[in-house]
């Protein structure tokens, strides 16, 4: 939560875990041994007191439809973690029918 408000300045929303629970968490790269679990939220508000971004994290909000996103991720446009959570949040988003 702490990361949501820190690096897109929302908070509240309804949270969903894209993995199963007691999933292990997403491995990040073939040659590490940090994970990650990735999370959706649906229909945060904006953070009237947003946490401070890290000193060497240069991050900013931008709103892009979903299809856009998609391409994006498709194109190699984003870090593999970021990719790996688009494409769960858009199933996610697809199977329940937001999209």
């Amino acid at each position: 939560r702490f990361e949501l408000s820190e690096e897109s300045k929302l908070h509240r929303g309804r949270w969903i875990q894209l993995t199963p629970a007691g999933h292990p968490g997403v491995m990040e790269a073939k040659w590490a041994a940090t994970r990650f679990t990735p999370f959706l939220v649906i229909d945060p508000v904006d953070d009237p007191n947003p946490k401070d971004q890290d000193e060497e994290e240069f991050i900013f909000q931008d709103r892009l439809p979903a299809k856009l996103v998609e391409q994006k991720a498709y194109e190699g446009s984003m870090h593999l973690p970021t990719m790996q959570t688009v494409f769960m949040a858009l199933k996610y988003l697809r199977d329940h029918e937001y999209l």
